[in-house]
């Protein structure tokens, strides 16, 4: 081989690698509404709580592994949305808001967050909102931005359990489900349910008839909007529920519906 075919094997071989890295559509997880911090091992301040590198029982180190499976490239937003910062993204997810509680100074979210992510979403975005039970979620501020789609959090908290009863959480997955087509039994335990009007429309309900998750089309984009933060690694480990429940089969088949909903011109 010559120099010159040397040089244009070399520049295709890059061209390919870096098309593929483009070609990884990218989910976006919220950092700034939910920024609950922690010292850690070391004494340095870190941001905690659902987050894809964490891997002790609230983070999403498992669910984010699947992700990366499915072929998305998970990505961290530490700073408020703009159309800047999400323009890259394929899918932004938004969990469990920081109450007072959690956090001396939290991010509520206002009116021009409403505003750049309902416009990103209309542009062609996958958004995912999942809240928590009264209490441990900042819902009114939420709310804001879930109305836009035709959902509302409720200030409730369903589906408790007491001790390792966990048929209390159970929640089964109809027959010819369209998103969880391999998953049919979930553990959703303390959520939210949700009060839906138009444009959204229900798409799971627990075993009492309230809703858990819905969806909502916005422009070109889409709105899933589900009323807990479920798929964090304790329940999806395998080691604390027993076997019959299907939680992270259950991330998996929301990840593919993730990506479904994804418009071509995203992907």
């Amino acid at each position: 081989m010559n120099k010159f075919h040397l040089i244009v094997s070399s520049v295709l071989v890059f061209t390919a690698l870096n098309g593929h890295a483009q070609s990884k559509k990218t989910v976006m997880l919220d950092s700034y509404f939910n920024n609950e911090t922690k010292k850690d091992t070391d004494g340095k301040l870190i941001s905690w709580h659902y987050k894809w590198d964490e891997q002790t029982n609230g983070g999403f180190s498992l669910w984010g592994a699947e992700f990366n499976k499915a072929g998305f490239k998970t990505s961290t937003l530490y700073a408020a949305p703009t159309a800047q910062n999400l323009k890259g993204s394929a899918v932004y997810i938004i969990v469990d808001p920081d109450t007072e509680k959690e956090n001396s100074a939290p991010e509520f979210i206002k009116a021009t967050d409403v505003k750049t992510i309902s416009e990103w979403v209309k542009k062609g975005g996958v958004l995912l909102l999942m809240g928590n039970d009264i209490g441990n979620a900042e819902l009114d501020h939420f709310n804001t931005l879930a109305k836009v789609f035709g959902v509302q959090f409720n200030p409730d908290s369903r589906g408790r359990v007491t001790g390792n009863q966990f048929d209390m959480g159970k929640i089964m997955v109809p027959a010819g489900d369209p998103v969880f087509k391999t998953a049919k039994q979930l553990y959703i335990k303390e959520f939210s349910s949700l009060a839906i009007t138009t444009p959204a429309k229900s798409i799971l309900k627990d075993k009492d008839g309230y809703d858990v998750i819905a969806l909502s089309k916005y422009g070109k984009g889409s709105v899933i909007i589900i009323g807990d933060p479920w798929l964090y690694n304790e329940y999806v480990d395998g080691k604390k529920l027993p076997v019959a429940y299907d939680n992270l089969k259950a991330g998996t088949d929301l990840i593919h519906w993730i990506s479904s909903l994804i418009p071509a011109g995203k992907k």
